[in-house]
């Protein structure tokens, strides 16, 4: 197999995703056409099954991203199932200290790093490739862990020395969830996300976030993260729908109003 994402992340330049929550084939495979560096498939928080994940893997056969999938929970068999499946990444939320962080390692590494199980079906094209996957999949598959929580914040040196973990993704939602805060842009949140990515710059460990703009995105280039989401499958069409219908409803009261105008006369 050949990773691109770690390759990107590998030169030191940012590698720019999107979330998938839907889980129909033609909308995955039309995201996956766009040419997003990588997807982030999310199984925690939309209802992405594992027989419906592997439809979605399937739409993203052939595209140039990334397939990497958000698993609900830190347990092998959900990271075995995906990585199988023919996922080049996943990513394990709620990591709060080392241990968790040695489990995750555990579930998707191959010994002598971890202990997966092998039974690569999808990802060894149905093992016609079984001895080469299984010869590069430790350092092909990419392992990205999540913190999302004060705890993780405070043990984030000893989760990132972690062997085995490719980058972090900061949760900065349930940052300011767990904070009490509610909003990302808090004071607080901010401080603790600038404070992650010095960290993980100090051990070239990549890290990133979710972005919502091309400026947030590049504010945060500019202070050395490189893993970003831009958007979503979810937000591009419910933005791109309110915004037509928006500036239809502008047009046709413009014309409405002129027409009011006209008929005065």
């Amino acid at each position: 197999m050949n990773n691109k994402l770690k390759q990107i992340l590998a030169s030191g330049k940012p590698a720019i995703g999107s979330w998938v929550g839907f889980s129909d084939p033609y909308s995955v495979e039309m995201i996956a056409a766009v040419g997003f560096d990588w997807l982030l498939i999310d199984m925690e928080h939309f209802p992405v099954s594992k027989e419906s994940l592997r439809n979605v893997l399937m739409a993203c056969k052939g595209s140039e991203s990334s397939p990497v999938v958000r698993v609900p929970v830190n347990s092998r068999d959900y990271i075995q199932t995906v990585l199988d499946l023919g996922a080049h990444g996943v990513m394990v939320p709620m990591i709060n200290c080392a241990e968790d962080a040695k489990r995750a390692v555990e579930f998707s590494r191959y010994p002598p790093l971890g202990r997966r199980g092998f039974g690569p079906t999808r990802a060894s094209r149905y093992y016609q490739d079984g001895g080469e996957y299984r010869r590069e999949a430790n350092d092909e598959v990419a392992l990205f862990v999540q913190i999302e929580t004060p705890e993780a914040f405070g043990n984030a040196g000893d989760i990132l020395g972690v062997a085995g973990i490719d980058g972090a993704f900061i949760g900065n939602g349930d940052l300011a969830n767990f904070m009490n805060h509610g909003q990302t842009g808090s004071e607080a949140v901010q401080e603790i996300v600038d404070r992650l990515i010095e960290i993980a710059g100090k051990i070239s460990m990549p890290i990133g976030l979710p972005t919502w703009s091309e400026q947030e995105c590049n504010h945060y280039v500019q202070r050395g993260a490189q893993l970003f989401t831009i958007g979503s499958d979810m937000s591009f069409l419910v933005n791109g729908a309110r915004g037509d219908l928006s500036k239809v409803r502008s047009l046709l009261e413009t014309t409405k109003q002129g027409l009011v105008e006209t008929l005065k006369k």
